[in-house]
């Protein structure tokens, strides 16, 4: 069963830090799901990080970030080191930018927009001054500290969507805005609007241009986004215990006997063989 982590007593705007010391035995975390992020910062890598039953390597000054709703475990070995920041979305509302990198997160699976990021030597020096400095900082009790760890914060994130930036061509960017808009509103609304025709009237555009862009952006239609996004959810909600019976109804599906069939028809597998897979 995997529990959910809540961040309801931290004011919203709140930013926290802990430190990922070195080991004494291997570490093997239960995986879990939060309704916050956490930002890691990994400066001595050594063993796996799974998201969203993706599992991605932890590497020397490499970066992983974990989205509210997403399922993660980590596994890391006897050394490995570093430090997380926990905070909430609208920290960053100041900037755009930032916000919708940290919105994709969000938005999109792991195997489209990958959470870690890895920088090489040239970036080292200045990823660790920062995030120690920030620690420093943290531990302080010198006035406007919570601010000057919010700077140092926003310096990483900064090198992160440079990098994200930089992976994309103008091709790629091409319709962006329809395609971000599309993808916000299917993670907010994928429970109760399943066609396709649901999105292309919210958003003003034919079904027909909805799935040509969809399709130039992601090779895949919009029916299929739509699956997925609520396969995606629903290996989540069975995966932190909750009966396939209340995870259908949870999902707005007319009957569970509904749900199975559409579960097994998009992954293979049965609910209850999955969650069996995956205990």
């Amino acid at each position: 069963m995997i529990p959910i982590h809540d961040i309801a007593e931290v004011h919203k705007k709140e930013l926290k830090m802990n430190q990922l010391v070195t080991l004494t035995h291997y570490d093997s975390s239960e995986a879990h799901r939060h309704n916050y992020f956490e930002f890691f910062v990994f400066l001595k890598g050594g063993g796996n990080h799974l998201i969203d039953f993706v599992e991605f390597p932890i590497l020397d000054n490499s970066i992983h970030i974990v989205a509210p709703g997403q399922v993660h475990q980590v596994k890391r070995e006897l050394d490995s080191s570093g430090y997380v920041f926990i905070f909430e979305l609208n920290l960053f509302d100041h900037s755009k930018e930032i916000e919708n990198l940290l919105f994709d997160h969000i938005c999109l699976e792991v195997t489209e927009f990958a959470p870690n990021y890895h920088f090489d030597s040239a970036f080292k020096d200045e990823l660790i001054l920062n995030v120690e400095k920030a620690w420093q900082e943290y531990n302080s009790k010198e006035p406007f500290k919570n601010l000057i760890v919010l700077n140092h914060l926003f310096h990483i994130i900064l090198h992160c969507l440079r990098s994200k930036k930089s992976a994309h061509s103008d091709n790629d960017l091409k319709n962006n805005d329809v395609y971000t808009s599309f993808r916000r509103l299917l993670n907010k609304e994928y429970k109760t609007l399943k066609k396709v025709k649901d999105y292309a009237s919210i958003l003003n555009i034919t079904e027909k241009q909805l799935n040509e862009i969809l399709h130039q952006r992601t090779g895949e239609t919009v029916s299929t986004l739509i699956y997925k996004q609520l396969i995606l959810e629903a290996k989540r909600l069975l995966n932190t215990g909750i009966p396939a019976k209340e995870v259908a109804y949870e999902l707005n599906f007319q009957d569970p006997a509904h749900f199975s069939k559409f579960f097994k028809t998009q992954t293979g597998l049965s609910p209850s063989d999955f969650k069996n897979v995956h205990e």
